[in-house]
């Protein structure tokens, strides 16, 4: 700011430039027009207006440094996401694939394997025979060792010359 010898002087020039003008107005306090400007509190509003002018330019790039981080971190996030798109179309189109493989399969499977299938039936009833015969077979063994060998499936008296595990066919 200037000094306040020179804002008086800078006034006191003011005051003179007005009444050197003449005319039935003019003059010394008659005020033809022209009103003193207070340069100290002019130089002051300006000194205020360029800080507030300064503050808001510099929130102004403030706030489009943190809008611009914003817009990066969105693209990246565009990015990842058409990433991950493109992998989810790419599973997608596999599984079709997939899909019309196992249609493909599903429909020859009844005349490529369906022999094999009734096969397999007719193994396992034919297990299912032997299975049966083979329990009657064991129980007359059991019933065959109780009578020659004095056999009890349920306990071994000290007496007994004859061991075995009792066992009982499902």
């Amino acid at each position: 700011p200037p000094p306040p010898a020179a804002s008086h002087l800078l006034l006191a020039m003011a005051g003179r430039a007005g009444s050197s003008r003449g005319g039935a107005a003019g003059g010394r306090g008659g005020g033809g027009g022209h009103e003193r400007i207070d340069f100290l509190a002019k130089s002051h509003e300006l000194k205020t207006n360029c800080a507030f002018s300064v503050k808001i330019m510099e929130n102004f790039k403030i706030r489009s440094d943190h809008l611009l981080g914003e817009i990066k971190a969105d693209e990246k996030g565009i990015e990842d996401y058409e990433g991950e798109i493109l992998r989810l179309k790419q599973r997608k189109e596999f599984l079709k694939k997939r899909i019309v493989q196992n249609q493909d399969w599903a429909a020859h499977y009844d005349k490529e394997f369906g022999p094999f299938v009734a096969k397999y039936d007719e193994f396992m009833k034919q297990m299912d025979i032997l299975y049966k015969n083979a329990k009657v077979k064991h129980a007359d063994g059991l019933k065959l060792l109780m009578e020659h060998f004095d056999y009890h499936p349920e306990f071994k008296r000290w007496s007994d010359t004859f061991s075995a595990v009792p066992f009982k066919p499902m």
